[in-house]
């Protein structure tokens, strides 16, 4: 069974290798794919924007919807998608249809938001859902690692 991870957007760290899931973030995750008997190199890992925001901060990535990319949901309330980001959901795409995974398990807020145009994680964590960038695809989203890792019960 193969299986693509997607998490949010690169940390100082995976900027640095130019990776995903290679800080903390990375080992956590090791730890719980360790947990559930699933070998890391069994997985395709990506992020939604392989890219480090300003500050760590997702929102540097939004606008208004005047001139974001307003055909999508808002990314964060009131806030929009900058169009200049729009290729990264386009590599995102291509990467995923390139690897055909049998599930990809949705991250945390942002890669909800890109695979099923829903943020409300706290909601739909656990559920299967269809991909809207690919059709056919069955997403499962859960917490980030880095949530998890703030908030270990999580």
């Amino acid at each position: 069974m193969k299986i693509a991870l997607v998490g949010e957007a690169w940390s100082d760290e995976e900027e640095r290798q130019r990776m995903p899931f290679v800080g903390p973030a990375g080992f956590q995750l090791n730890s719980l794919l360790r947990d559930a008997g699933i070998n890391r190199a069994d997985c395709f890992l990506t992020s939604v924007f392989n890219l480090h925001p300003k500050n760590n901060n997702i929102e540097t990535l939004c606008t208004t919807k005047a001139l974001g990319a307003s055909h999508l949901p808002a990314l964060i309330k009131a806030k929009y998608l900058n169009r200049a980001f729009l290729p990264e959901l386009e590599r995102l795409k291509s990467e995923l249809i390139r690897e055909r995974p049998n599930v990809i398990v949705a991250l945390g807020n942002v890669p909800s938001w890109a695979l099923l145009h829903n943020t409300g994680i706290a909601k739909i964590r656990g559920t299967v859902s269809h991909c809207v960038l690919i059709p056919g695809a069955k997403v499962i989203p859960t917490y980030h690692p880095m949530a998890v890792i703030r908030q270990y019960e999580l």
